[in-house]
């Protein structure tokens, strides 16, 4: 029955981690159940090897005690990197602008060519009235107009609704910078 009970417990804990919400404390009892020697549930067998290579990789240690000057050595050794690499790379992508900038004309030109040109002499590209009266259109332009005008009141009651959750936070962290504030007096 003890068992089914931490399972159950590090299935919760294991949740608020997964989400981010764990505290210090709940993780270092995630890592304290799978790094036991205790029979782990197949159902969360998979979960162990992750928390048993955080203790390994915490047992590590740098075992080199000039290791940290050698470093700083290394680096003032090196030196600032030269310009000319650079100076290179930027060249280089001014050079690709260029290129896209004649792709895009050229597609677009012959995108245009052939639009213009169907069979042996050009057509112009003339724009056809889709509806037989303005009263017709105009009726239809307003009714996609209300259907965009009522997606975006939807999405507006939910920021709406995001606000209040907004306001109610600033009110409490003022509430506790208030009783912070009582206290020290």
């Amino acid at each position: 029955m003890k068992m089914l009970m931490d399972s159950k417990r590090i299935e919760l804990l294991l949740e608020r981690y997964w989400n981010c919400v764990s505290t210090q404390e709940e993780e270092a009892e995630l890592k304290i159940y799978f790094n036991s020697d205790a029979s782990i549930p197949t159902h969360l067998a998979h979960v162990a090897p992750l928390f048993q290579y955080f203790k390994n990789e915490a047992e590590i240690k740098l075992t080199d005690s000039n290791f940290e000057k050698q470093l700083f050595k290394a680096v003032k050794k090196s030196g600032k990197p030269k310009g000319k690499v650079r100076k290179l790379e930027q060249s280089f992508q001014n050079y690709m602008k260029v290129a896209a900038a004649v792709a895009i004309v050229i597609a677009t030109s012959f995108i245009f060519r052939m639009e213009i040109w169907q069979g042996d002499k050009p057509q112009l590209l003339l724009v056809e009235d889709t509806y037989q009266s303005p009263e017709e259109a105009y009726a239809e332009t307003k009714k996609a107009l209300m259907l965009i005008a009522s997606k975006m009141n939807h999405g507006k009651r939910e920021v709406e609704k995001i606000s209040i959750l907004s306001k109610a936070e600033s009110k409490i962290k003022g509430n506790q910078t208030k009783n912070s504030t009582a206290t020290l007096n």
